[in-house]
């Protein structure tokens, strides 16, 4: 017997939910798994690098002189010990292992957690911002922002190495209230 037209399409719409679930579920498997894959990929070499910080942090302890207090000396040595147990922690565990640790201490001191995560990030954007300003002193190039730019000339961009740098207009005036960036001065 046929069930009344008002009833086939829910069942419709029900069966074409559950296979979107499924296939969001599989996505979301295959998505976690790749990741997983390619921080144990990855894991040895960030491993080897926090060796390498941990070795360069003893060493500039070691070298520190005998009239440097003994504090300092100790928290240096402190720091390549915790680094050293890092280092060691990746190359022993999967990706799986560590994120639940970083969980459940995120879950338990979340304050320290934000603190790190914080610390963390101004150090990435340090090395960040110190790997491209090396980048472009590294090519050679004079950056000479005392030269203005004839405002009719376009966009030449901040610090150009031609010799310019972005100009400004103030409101109201024409191509004569120009000022370059750097100096505010009118040309």
């Amino acid at each position: 017997m046929q069930q009344p037209p008002s009833q086939q399409p829910s069942e419709g719409l029900s069966a074409a939910a559950d296979e979107l679930r499924s296939d969001a579920q599989q996505i979301g498997s295959t998505a976690a798994s790749r990741l997983q894959s390619e921080v144990d990929a990855r894991k040895s070499g960030a491993a080897s690098q926090a060796k390498s910080v941990s070795s360069a942090i003893q060493r500039a302890a070691g070298e520190l002189d005998d009239g440097a207090p003994a504090w300092l000396k100790s928290a240096f040595q402190q720091g390549a010990d915790q680094i050293q147990r890092f280092a060691d922690t990746l190359e022993q565990k999967d990706s799986r292992q560590i994120l639940n640790e970083v969980q459940n201490f995120a879950r338990e001191r979340p304050g320290t957690f934000l603190a790190a995560c914080a610390a963390a990030g101004f150090a990435a954007a340090r090395i960040f911002k110190s790997g491209a300003e090396g980048a472009q002193s590294g090519q050679g190039q004079q950056w000479d922002r005392s030269v203005p730019v004839d405002p009719g000339a376009g966009f030449q961009g901040q610090g150009s190495p031609q010799g310019g740098d972005l100009m400004f207009q103030s409101p109201g005036a024409g191509t004569s209230g120009s000022r370059t960036a750097s100096t505010g001065e009118f040309a």
